[in-house]
């Protein structure tokens, strides 16, 4: 029957009793009809169990978790047979309708938290109906209770409302995946969701995290849900407030097709964290849980943190690389990987010095090595940084190619050309199971030929025109679906077949962040305002607060001038130093610089295992160059942490005070000043009630500091 739950604080309530578990494997058969208040005419919007005592209460067996209209019908009145088959932490749900068409949904419980995906396939020989309105997340979410809001003059306390925390895209700014429920367009608040109030979030042009993220936080009165939507795609999430719930959901922009005979295809998936505590506990409880079940960094067999590489410019001629792989090497700098960027291919390639200069751009898409640039093959770099005890990652961007290159011309039905013949950009069409292959084979070859250890994917181009203009009336989204299940299977074919191969996940910079690409790369440049050499730092500031909000492991780039300041305001999970970047910088022949490297290559890498674990913002994001910026990082285990503090250029003040996060005020805390290493002690009842207080006398300086409980 419906599961439902009482009005009490919290939406709390002891359910344990009669609940089966997920320890034994059993099938369930049952036909469904019009009007039944169970699984099998449930109503579109379904009622999740809740928690108690912070455990979680399994909701996946009594409620259906998606919905859509099929012939113009919602699923309430059609006939189908359910068959589940339940696992030891899972529960798989197979509705089959009377004409064939086939719904699998896939659910896996980790931890505290769900996932599911959906896989619609048609088992007739005759196309299905039109499935339309396709929602891959369809719930109603017990909250804690907000009285409506009648009209008055006043605008409700922030503490009295229902807060959304949505991430900002990456839009090559300072503020990229920040999230704040509390700003104002006009006089709403664009975060607070009021009873009987409704919100629309979507991306753009079909890169997940283009304009918004498919990431949210709903909250109210210590509890809350923290959910991410699983396509690396176009896709829609909807929230709606009532008095006692939040309904959520999500989707497939605009899916509107029939299936042909014997097709299958998934679509979105949606994962799910329950949570008690403050914003900023949750947001920790799940960084851990992305950190334990959707990343590759961490896991058995692979490296415990995210890289630390030196960037070079792909049109750097290789006898320049190699002489500045032999400089790294003498001067012992702990580097993990040779980043080889764009520019690098192309059989007619004029030289390109450095990323401005050269017609590199033209031949995206040719993915043979350069003659001119690398005459002996780029195997002889990626050997030269392996014998210096240095891994090997090389760019590429498979999806976007140049119309002109020969690839185009020979195999033209691999590609979506665009309505306009003089723009320059087709897609490679990986829905297309002979573009796929001819996909597969070349980067898995280049891979194996070279010894690539990390490959690294771009996309700079809005896909969605190319995915619309491909659909049939009667098909639309079709195009966009297979492209991306041909991504997700070429990520995956790419794992299976060098299981130690590192994915970079980019997208002109941090535009393809979702779940999905989670679980399966790392976003090692999470946004292109680091693209300019000098960007401004206190943008890099800001990211390690908003990145670190919504995931354990992401990097940047320090930028080419060697400064302190600088590269500390770069330090995050994984970095990247260009310092040796293009032929336009000169490097290893000044000595000091040498040794500023490797001072702060090694610090580094002593502030980098702690960039991972608990993340405490302790200010708040600006771009104003007037003010100070300050981050803390805890490891509850082990007692310790970690400081970094800006007194960034413009700013009048010398001293500030900060308080901290997970101290404990009957114990004291020894701080060490990574400068010179001396010590500096603090009871945490001090701590609590005056904060960290220091003083910075030079503008444009920064501050690390470890701390340990003594």
């Amino acid at each position: 029957m419906e599961e439902t739950c009482n009005a009490v604080p919290f939406f709390r309530r002891r359910i344990a009793q009669g609940i089966p578990s997920f320890a034994a494997r059993r099938r369930v058969k049952f036909v469904g009809s019009p009007g039944l208040k169970n699984e099998g005419g449930c109503s579109i919007i379904v009622k999740i169990i809740c928690f108690a005592g912070g455990e979680s209460v399994d909701f996946l067996k009594n409620n259906r978790l998606f919905d859509f209209l099929y012939g113009g019908k919602p699923i309430s009145e059609l006939r189908y047979e359910l068959v589940q088959t339940e696992t030891e932490n899972g529960l798989t749900k197979v509705y089959t309708f009377d004409d064939g068409l086939k719904i699998t949904n896939v659910a896996t419980k980790y931890g505290d938290g769900y996932e599911w995906v959906n896989w619609l396939e048609n088992t007739s020989d005759k196309p299905t109906e039109i499935i339309s309105e396709l929602y891959d997340a369809c719930v109603e979410l017990p909250m804690a209770y907000q009285k409506p809001i009648g009209w008055t003059a006043f605008q409700p306390d922030f503490d009295e409302v229902t807060s959304v925390y949505a991430p900002t895209g990456s839009t090559w700014g300072y503020n990229e995946f920040y999230s704040t429920p509390d700003t104002s367009a006009g006089n709403v608040f664009i975060g607070h969701l009021y009873p009987g109030a409704k919100k629309k979030y979507a991306t753009s042009g079909g890169r997940s995290s283009e304009q918004n993220a498919p990431f949210f936080n709903v909250h109210k009165d210590g509890m809350g849900y923290i959910f991410a939507i699983g396509w690396t795609g176009q896709w829609n999430c909807f929230l709606e407030r009532a008095s006692d719930t939040v309904t959520v959901k999500t989707k497939i922009e605009d899916t509107h097709f029939r299936l042909l005979p014997g097709e299958k295809i998934r679509t979105s998936s949606f994962v799910m964290m329950p949570y008690e505590g403050t914003v900023v506990e949750s947001q920790n409880k799940w960084r851990r849980f992305v950190k334990k079940y959707f990343s590759q960094i961490g896991q058995e067999g692979r490296d415990a943190h995210g890289p630390l590489c030196a960037g070079v410019w792909g049109g750097l001629k290789s006898s320049i690389v190699l002489e500045r792989i032999a400089v790294m090497r003498e001067n012992k700098l702990p580097i993990d990987y040779i980043w080889m960027d764009a520019g690098w291919y192309g059989i007619n390639t004029a030289p390109t010095p450095d990323e401005f200069e050269g017609d590199w751009g033209s031949h995206t898409g040719d993915w043979r090595v350069s003659p001119l640039i690398h005459p002996d093959g780029l195997k002889v770099v990626a050997d030269a940084a392996h014998e210096a005890g240095m891994k090997f990652l090389l760019w590429f961007e498979p999806e976007r190619v140049i119309r002109t290159t020969p690839i185009v011309s020979e195999h033209p039905e691999y590609f979506i050309f665009p309505d306009n013949e003089n723009e320059g950009n087709v897609v490679l069409d990986l829905g297309n199971e002979e573009a796929w292959k001819y996909c597969v084979n070349t980067i898995s070859g280049m891979i194996e030929e070279i010894g690539i250890d990390c490959y690294r994917q771009d996309f700079n181009m809005s896909p969605l025109p190319y995915w619309r203009k491909n659909d049939a009336e009667d098909r639309q989204g079709i195009t966009e679906i297979k492209h991306i299940m041909g991504m997700y299977r070429f990520w995956d074919a790419l794992l299976e077949k060098f299981p130690n191969l590192l994915i970079d996940n980019c997208a002109s910079g941090g535009r393809r962040i979702d779940i999905e690409t989670l679980r399966r790369s790392i976003p090692l440049w999470r946004s292109d305002y680091q693209c300019p050499a000098n960007y401004l730092s206190e943008g890099a500031q800001c990211h390690n607060i908003t990145f670190n909000t919504w995931m354990p492991f992401s990097g940047t780039g320090s930028g080419r001038p060697y400064d302190t300041y600088r590269i500390r305001s770069s330090y995050a999970a994984a970095l990247n130093v260009p310092y040796a970047y293009s032929e336009r910088e000169t490097f290893g022949d000044d000595p000091e610089k040498m040794e500023w490297m490797k001072k702060h290559l090694n610090e580094y890498l002593k502030v980098r295992p702690y960039m991972s674990e608990d993340f405490y913002p302790l200010t708040e994001i600006s771009d104003r160059r007037d003010v100070w910026c300050a981050a803390q990082f805890d490891r509850p285990e082990e007692k310790d942490g970690m400081l970094q503090i800006f007194r960034r250029e413009k700013s009048p003040y010398e001293t500030a005070s900060f308080v901290l996060y997970n101290i404990d005020e009957n114990c004291d805390y020894v701080f060490t000043d990574a400068d010179d290493g001396s010590e500096m002690v603090f009871s945490g009842k001090e701590l609590g009630e005056k904060g960290f207080a220091l003083a910075l006398k030079d503008k444009h300086s920064s501050k690390i500091y470890f701390y340990k409980e003594k």
